[in-house]
């Protein structure tokens, strides 16, 4: 028997004694590693990113769930370690039931191992390699035109490698994610302006690629930003790109549906479950199981299965989004939600691939349908106010629609403010289009996962300035 066999049979056989000991008891083996490269054109740089490998046991007790966590994975170590610390804690009768039971069985029919479907593993690329791939991309960049002063070029790639054992479930999962982002900033002489193409998500080296059409696309709106205006404060009609719609989703109803928010007080949107929030026709999503979205894996550090949950359904505020702490004691229903940052950080409940669905509208036609009002394009950032229920979206840049066409003037940046049911509400179509956004996502002492925003086009009225 190896090292991680030896390991995982001596988990399961804590788990199984902890089971019999208090109403739930899990474990979760989890590491990660990847690289991060940054090429300027002058120099390049490239770091590893933090190697970590560690395991948490979790149980519940009746009140509340405790945990221990380790980087230490010396079987014999281990085994001691986590009986002192179950032997301190005790069970508390008449608490509230937990959701789900069982004992772990590593060979057993439920155990299953999950893979990413890619052609090339990023963690099977030469570092050399993944050089030549800045460099050529930065070079591509830079040489476009005499008025790009800096093309920077960001590459990363994240695996993720998680063992779950708990209720019934033996379940593993390698997850890789990458990311690549060319920046691309020109000067007139006088000032500055910049654009950026950005690929990323849950898949394999081999779609780390941005093409020469791309960043000539790139490369010329950040020349016509040299021309943009600042946008005169005031409510428009608006047409948000997908990425814009994705921060709108994650920052309306994002954070302020996580369910671990409401027992403390900290979300209004408590008190519109099951009431009309936005447009009738409006559908949103948390996902974790759309195939390639930076926030994808097959399960959740608390080994629930990946699954779409219904936030928005008809513009009515279905369901939050949980851990299994939460649905638990809130008490709500339990959706696949608990992540960690990594094994010796706290389980929130958190996002994973957000968005609103398509809908039955050409963005082309959105666009002609509509008399005046901004087309706004590329989210730089979004903040939100779970307690008062207000948003606030920066559009890297925004562009003037009269009578149903796009003048090429342009505005920068555009800030996007409201009151989220106003926003929601004022939708009046919905595009056919879809696309996510990789990105990240933090909570707590700012533990940061990585997510995904987007959806369709969507035309709506809100405040700019």
């Amino acid at each position: 028997m190896n090292s991680t066999d030896r390991l995982e049979t001596v988990v399961g056989e804590l788990v199984d004694e902890l089971d019999h000991r208090f109403p739930y008891a899990a474990a979760l083996i989890s590491g990660a590693s990847g690289i991060e490269i940054n090429d300027n054109g002058d120099e390049q740089q490239a770091s590893e990113s933090n190697p970590s490998k560690g395991i948490v046991f979790t149980v519940y007790d009746g009140a509340s769930f405790n945990e221990y966590a380790t980087s230490d994975l010396t079987p014999n170590t281990l085994a001691r370690g986590v009986q002192a610390w179950a032997d301190e804690l005790s069970v508390h009768a008449n608490g509230r039931p937990i959701i789900g039971g069982g004992i772990a069985s590593p060979t057993g029919p439920n155990r299953r191992t999950f893979t990413v479907p890619m052609a090339i593993d990023p963690a099977t690329v030469p570092l050399r390699d993944k050089l030549a791939l800045a460099r050529d991309l930065q070079q591509r960049a830079k040489a476009l035109d005499s008025r790009i002063v800096q093309a920077q070029v960001n590459y990363s790639d994240t695996t993720q490698d998680t063992v779950y054992i708990g209720r019934g479930r033996y379940l593993e999962q390698h997850v890789p994610r990458v990311r690549l982002l060319a920046l691309i900033v020109v000067s007139d002489g006088s000032q500055m302006r910049y654009h950026f193409a950005v690929r990323g998500g849950a898949f394999g080296y081999e779609k780390a690629s941005i093409s020469d059409d791309e960043l000539r696309e790139t490369a010329d709106i950040a020349l016509r930003l040299l021309e943009a205006q600042k946008i005169e404060p005031g409510e428009y009609d608006i047409i948000t790109d997908p990425g814009i719609s994705g921060v709108l989703a994650h920052e309306s109803f994002g954070h302020g549906v996580e369910l671990d928010l409401f027992p403390k007080g900290r979300a209004l949107s408590q008190k519109y479950l099951g009431k009309q929030v936005a447009a009738p026709e409006v559908q949103m999503y948390d996902d974790p199981s759309v195939p390639g979205g930076h926030g994808f894996y097959f399960f959740d550090d608390e080994g629930e299965l990946a699954r779409p949950t219904q936030i928005l359904r008809d513009g009515v505020f279905v369901r939050p989004i949980s851990d299994f702490a939460s649905a638990t004691l809130a008490p709500g229903i339990h959706t696949p939600n608990g992540r960690r940052q990594d094994f010796t950080r706290k389980v929130y409940a958190r996002m994973t691939n957000t968005f609103f669905s398509s809908g039955p509208v050409a963005p082309a036609d959105m666009i002609a349908n509509l008399e005046r009002g901004v087309y706004l394009r590329s989210a730089e950032s979004g903040m939100e106010d779970p307690m008062g229920w207000g948003i606030q979206i920066t559009a890297h840049y925004g562009e003037e629609i009269v009578n149903g066409e796009r003048t090429g003037r342009l505005f920068a940046p555009v800030g996007i403010t409201g009151y989220v049911p106003d926003v929601l509400r004022s939708i009046s179509a919905i595009g056919s289009d879809f696309e996510l956004w990789a990105g990240t996502c933090g909570k707590g002492h700012k533990e940061m996962v990585p997510v995904s925003t987007g959806g369709p086009h969507l035309r709506m009225k809100a405040r700019l300035g």
